[in-house]
């Protein structure tokens, strides 16, 4: 019997041209994940005004800030893996939906509990949307352009990251903190509903899946006009050439080389997102215990997110031509820049504003290239799942940001030697990214992650 021919979608999209559809796709999940950079740090920005009109310490906010953070973990775990069985697009909208309603939500509730609860439900919401968008982003890009254009759209994470300063700076002050739970409310609700009109699901998910068989064949038609595609088509992956469904497994992340990269990945996320959200949960406060009026606070701190986007747009031109390499080269920067604020950065505005630019380019840009790398290492049947593992097991460190900080300011530490604090996860990263660089684990070769040979 004459076997079905075969279509390979993944080879389809490797020798695409990129067209202005791929660029409105990237532009659209660049404001997916700038709306989700926005709602994870707008409570740190109004930190100080709430915890004044609530009549309470700032450090009583760090189990909120964990809380937060918690909610992130699950929901990349879960939120994110649910991704490799109901497809990219569907996460990435009901989690911008999730954490756009329980934002508004916030502006209702009068109790540390309950807020906890919300921003929870948050996190929740905010973890599933990243490894999603990632993944899809990997997945409607050519091999040759995957790595660069994957830290795309991690440059609306860092640009978000950064927004609520000004809103902190132009309208907290008139509205109060209640302005900054309006705004990451309201518009992720109208981004969800642009996502779910024009958003496509990943078409080498469908073909992985064996499902929409008609949208594969007409998509297929789109990426080369010039296909025939018969009645008994085939429509596979590379590795999978029956075309048969398949799912990824929590299993295939330690499989082969993996078992040794995985691991150390997780290492580099928990420790770089330990030390990113130390310092973005507590610069408002710390900056305004030292003397900082509440506009200097907010420029001060943007600065930091001015250095993670100009670190986003360079992994977006280096990650693809360095790998691993770039990263090494954003930890080192990161720390030289903590070391700098805890030991002469306090000595003018100038070289406070720069050092802190200087740690967000190292520390928030070594974490968005980091997501950038993971879509990389990841087959397509199981990255949401890597990626969101990865994630997952990162907010341990970031769910001791916020209580290690809440912890030294108890203990009445020198705000300017707090610093001081980041500076060792930031060097188990460092060690454990020079161990994968030594082992050649490679990003920049085509479809993710593997050992040069």
């Amino acid at each position: 019997m004459a076997q079905s021919p075969t279509v390979y979608v993944d080879e389809l999209i490797d020798r695409q041209s990129l067209t202005p559809r791929n660029y409105l796709i990237l532009g659209l999940l660049l404001i997916a994940l700038l709306c989700d950079g926005f709602d994870l740090q707008l409570l740190a920005f109004a930190a100080p005004r709430l915890a004044k009109d609530w009549g309470i310490a700032p450090q009583a906010l760090g189990p909120v800030l964990s809380a937060n953070l918690l909610g992130m973990m699950f929901g990349a775990m879960f939120l994110g893996r649910t991704g490799d069985r109901f497809g990219r697009k569907r996460v990435i909208v009901v989690g911008t939906i999730l954490y756009g309603l329980t934002s508004l939500g916030c502006l209702l509730v009068h109790s540390l509990p309950a807020l906890a609860t919300l921003r929870f439900l948050t996190g929740m919401g905010l973890g599933g949307v990243l490894p999603n968008v990632i993944a899809l982003t990997a997945e409607i890009t050519p091999a040759k352009r995957r790595a660069a254009l994957t830290s795309v759209p991690i440059i609306g994470m860092s640009l978000g990251s950064g927004m609520p300063s000004f809103v902190a700076a132009w309208l907290v002050p008139h509205y109060g903190w209640q302005a900054l739970f309006v705004v990451g409310g309201l518009v992720p609700l109208l981004i969800a509903l642009l996502l779910a009109l024009a958003l496509p699901e990943s078409l080498l998910f469908l073909a992985h899946r064996g499902s929409h068989r008609e949208q594969v064949a007409t998509r297929a038609r789109v990426l080369d006009p010039g296909i025939e595609i018969a009645a008994d088509t085939v429509f596979a992956l590379r590795g999978n050439a029956d075309g048969s469904p398949r799912r990824g497994g929590f299993k295939q992340l330690f499989a082969a080389d993996l078992g040794v990269t995985t691991p150390l990945l997780w290492v580099m996320f928990a420790c770089t997102l330990l030390s990113m959200h130390f310092i973005n949960s507590w610069m408002s406060v710390i900056l305004n215990s030292a003397g900082l009026s509440e506009v200097q606070t907010a420029f001060t701190n943007l600065a930091l997110h001015w250095g993670g986007t100009i670190a986003a747009l360079a992994t977006a031109l280096l990650l693809g031509r360095m790998g691993l390499a770039w990263i090494l080269a954003l930890l080192v920067s990161g720390l030289v820049g903590v070391f700098t604020i805890a030991t002469t950065g306090f000595a003018s505005a100038t070289l406070l504003t720069l050092a802190v630019c200087l740690s967000g380019f190292g520390i928030i840009g070594c974490q968005g290239a980091l997501n950038a790398a993971a879509g990389l290492i990841y087959p397509v049947s199981c990255r949401p799942t890597g990626v969101g593992a990865a994630l997952g097991v990162g907010r341990v460190g970031s769910l001791s940001g916020p209580l290690v900080g809440s912890y030294f300011l108890g203990i009445g530490m020198p705000v300017q030697q707090m610093f001081y604090v980041p500076m060792v996860p930031l060097s188990i990263a460092t060690l454990a990214t020079l161990l994968l660089v030594l082992r050649k684990v490679d990003i920049r070769n085509e479809g993710g992650a593997g050992l040069i040979h």
